[in-house]
């Protein structure tokens, strides 16, 4: 026997091995997917639960099957429409669109979760995973700053019961995150607007953000500078020194002190 042939025989094994393999994960899978869409209310929000739940380990294996999860969640609707566990519909459906990264589908299905079940337990879950879509939508690439915006709006009224609870912990993360890149936009557009000589425009975005973060804008050495700049080019009559010395006297070793004293 050649080297060649006993390669070819190696070769045709393995793949009958493989389809072997592969049609029995088709067939368990078959067979997990009917059982899935049978049982009890619980049976099917736990096999729901869990489906979503599963973490990635492998290239082709244990992958949530998110067709199955939606199956299983119009079957729990269809099936059990009066159960606890079908209340949870639009917060299992949110949590499958989370998962997929569809952050803004998962937003309004959490939305909707919160506004049909007011006294659920798990409505505080429900903000902690908007809060956190929001977070994960203002990493975009579109340097969008409504998902901040949203997250200081729904930080604002949080209520006594939600501070109490373990997303607080994050959430004070996730607040913090948001001002400051609304802090970081409104430097990039007013330097943006600097450098085109344009110091009524850097000076009107930069109180506008002030009216959102007053105290990053008041304690960034770089917002402050940029106020105290435009209002130096822009405004007749103010007084450079007296704003000068007092950016000087907050900001002593501030890199933009040489550049505000070069307009005096």
């Amino acid at each position: 026997m050649t080297l060649k042939s006993l390669a070819n025989i190696i070769a045709s094994m393995f793949n009958r091995l493989l389809k072997l393999f592969l049609v029995t994960i088709i067939l368990i899978s078959c067979s997990s997917r009917e059982d899935s869409l049978t049982g009890s209310d619980e049976e099917i929000y736990n096999l729901i639960l869990k489906e979503i739940n599963k973490e990635k380990k492998y290239i082709i294996l244990n992958h949530t099957d998110f067709e199955l999860v939606e199956d299983m969640i119009t079957t729990l609707q269809i099936r059990f429409p009066y159960s606890p566990y079908t209340r949870e519909a639009y917060l299992l459906s949110a949590d499958v669109a989370f998962k997929k990264k569809r952050y803004e589908l998962a937003i309004n299905e959490y939305r909707e979760f919160i506004n049909n079940q007011v006294n659920h337990p798990k409505t505080e879950y429900a903000t902690f995973k908007i809060l956190k879509a929001y977070s994960l939508l203002m990493s975009a690439k579109d340097k969008n700053e409504d998902p901040a915006k949203a997250i200081l709006q729904i930080y604002d009224s949080l209520t006594a019961v939600y501070k109490s609870t373990e997303y607080m912990k994050e959430t004070k993360k996730i607040y913090l995150k948001a001002k400051r890149y609304i802090l970081k936009r409104a430097i990039y557009v007013a330097n943006y607007y600097k450098e085109k000589d344009e110091y009524s425009s850097a000076l009107a975005r930069l109180r506008n953000t002030e009216e959102i973060i007053p105290g990053l804008i008041k304690n960034s050495a770089e917002a402050q500078y940029l106020i105290v700049l435009s209002q130096i080019k822009t405004l007749k009559d103010v007084d450079k020194l007296t704003l000068y010395n007092n950016y000087k006297k907050k900001f002593p070793s501030s890199d933009f002190l040489e550049e505000l004293e070069s307009q005096l």
